[in-house]
């Protein structure tokens, strides 16, 4: 017994009606019945097509007629006209090449084609080749240490916070052979945990290969195996612990002073620990695996 609506039919709100039914009429001693055609200015439905076929008097076809009823409050007259002149030219190219595929009907016309292709998509513009994730968070670091970078539970953290968290974390990757290409395991849900250890890693120039704490070990131990990450980051509090024998930093252990009233200028200066190319590795995702193991 869900709550109902009376704002919309409850089961759907588009629908194509086909009349094939010929105008009816009853004729008795002096009185003719038949239909009329009845004016309404309300639709049953959010969007209705109602098409008919007609006939001459020796029954043959001349053609197809019809009408869309829609919610005003949802569209314009022009929008739905649009839907009208896309469903008249599928119609024309189905009669145009009946052995034609579904797939290869074209519904747009060429304005909309090159409006929807072109226009929206014209995203081109100059960017820095050699800028990558690294480059741009510590530049935002030292242009804005202050500013808030991640909020969380009523929590903030500035970039200067992140920058002091992610960059000691990134030391203790470096120093356990974390390089460019190399990879490091996240075994951590979504945190600002999980936010820190991701910029960490690519402060270390590694990727960083994203674990779901709560999925299977033997999923989890797979995953370990074909990505081999030098270590993993996790959190103390997270659980997350597998059969193998790598090496697991502690997020959370690292969390540095807070430092957000010193003077010291030298705490405005990104922590730098490596330098990442544009090509080299960001991250290694699995997919889900949902018909079989993961990929």
């Amino acid at each position: 017994n869900p709550a109902r609506s009376t704002a919309r039919h409850p089961l759907f709100q588009v629908g194509l009606s086909f009349q094939n039914l010929a105008r009816t009429s009853l004729e008795l001693p002096s009185v003719s019945v038949e239909g009329i055609d009845l004016a309404g200015d309300t639709s049953q439905f959010d969007l209705h097509w109602i098409v008919q076929d007609t006939y001459d008097e020796a029954g043959a076809p001349t053609g197809i007629g019809g009408f869309v009823t829609y919610a005003t409050a949802l569209f314009d007259e022009s929008t739905v006209v649009s839907f009208v002149g896309r469903f008249v030219r599928v119609l024309e190219e189905i009669v145009a090449d009946p052995s034609r595929p579904v797939g290869d009907l074209e519904i747009l016309g060429a304005g909309e084609r090159s409006r929807i292709l072109e226009s929206f998509n014209d995203t081109a513009h100059e960017v820095d080749a050699s800028a990558t994730l690294v480059s741009l968070f510590e530049a935002q670091v030292a242009a804005t240490p202050d500013a808030p970078a991640l909020e969380f539970d009523g929590r903030t953290w500035t970039y200067r916070q992140v920058d002091a968290w992610a960059g000691a974390i990134a030391r203790q990757l470096v120093a356990r052979g974390v390089d460019p290409e190399e990879r490091v395991a996240l075994g951590m849900r979504r945190s600002v945990e999980l936010v820190i250890g991701m910029v960490a890693v690519a402060k270390a120039g590694g990727a960083y290969v994203p674990v779901d704490p709560d999925q299977p070990a033997e999923r989890t131990d797979y995953i370990l195996g074909t990505a081999d990450p030098v270590c993993v980051l996790t959190t103390r509090g997270e659980g997350f612990g597998t059969e193998s024998d790598r090496a697991v930093l502690f997020v959370d252990y690292f969390v540095p002073q807070d430092d957000s009233t010193s003077d010291d200028s030298a705490a405005d200066v990104p922590v730098h620990v490596a330098t990442p190319a544009p090509d080299h590795t960001a991250y290694v995702i699995f997919t889900s695996g949902s018909t079989g193991r993961p990929k």
